[in-house]
């Protein structure tokens, strides 16, 4: 399936080079237009209405954020690009379904050309079967920016362990370590695959991949001991459904 995009960049340069790596990729890519600035790219896209939109995040006058605070519904998907990796935690706050740091490399951009595939795929599915929309799905994060120290960390989801609302912060746990999200517990599991992330209790969702054994605990409550050896907290309210989650 063709993909029709629109390339937004202040730099000539920054255009010229995305172009012609959309020209090598592996996916089918039409660039409608470009557009050296904010207003210019919110026309494109009423006029044009492109399936994807790569949006630079520096700009004068009307930065990335700012146009995607502009655009109607329904919007493209929303690919942000730029020369620093400080704006993550903000580019997928704002749904855009990846983020990529310039020089833009070619198999980087094919990897975010097929994760867009796999999602169209998905609700052209849904609308050929009938089945109602997921709206989890829709805006399933592939990856969860945290802070390490004074810098920001990029974590693919696949490498959470469990996660902890605890003194009011909300930590991330991994093999690497534990950092800090600038989410709250109830975003992280409207963002997380119900399938995979379980929400266990008020305070903690845990990767179901590394679940070793559910254990009994007291007036009907249990937890879930992870590969590690960690036991997680499962409310009483929830021990039905984590039960079946599990396949139990």
């Amino acid at each position: 399936m063709m993909i029709r995009c629109i390339v937004v960049d202040d730099e000539p340069l920054a255009r010229a080079r995305l172009r012609a790596l959309l020209e090598e990729a592996d996916a089918d890519v039409s660039v409608l237009a470009e557009a050296a600035g904010g207003a210019e790219a919110l026309r494109l896209v009423a006029e044009l209405q492109p399936d994807l939109l790569f949006l630079d995040v520096a700009m004068p006058v009307m930065n990335g954020f700012d146009v995607i605070d502009r655009l109607p519904a329904p919007r493209p998907h929303i690919v942000m690009v730029t020369a620093h990796d400080d704006h993550a935690l903000r580019a997928f706050e704002a749904n855009a379904i990846d983020y990529l740091t310039k020089p833009v490399r070619l198999a980087r951009l094919n990897a975010t050309l097929a994760r867009l595939g796999d999602r169209d795929a998905m609700r052209r599915a849904g609308r050929e079967t009938g089945a109602p929309r997921d709206q989890r799905a829709i805006g399933t994060l592939p990856r969860i920016t945290v802070h390490a120290g004074r810098r920001l960390r990029v974590i693919p989801i696949d490498d959470i362990k469990w996660i902890e609302a605890r003194e009011k912060l909300v930590h991330v746990h991994t093999a690497a370590g534990v950092f800090i999200a600038d989410f709250t517990l109830d975003e992280l599991e409207a963002r997380l695959d119900a399938t995979r992330f379980l929400r266990t209790h008020r305070a903690h969702i845990v990767n179901a991949a590394i679940v070793r054994e559910l254990i009994p605990w007291f007036a009907g409550s249990c937890a879930l001991k992870l590969d590690d050896g960690t036991q997680i907290p499962v409310a009483r309210r929830r021990v039905r459904e984590i039960r079946e989650l599990l396949g139990g």
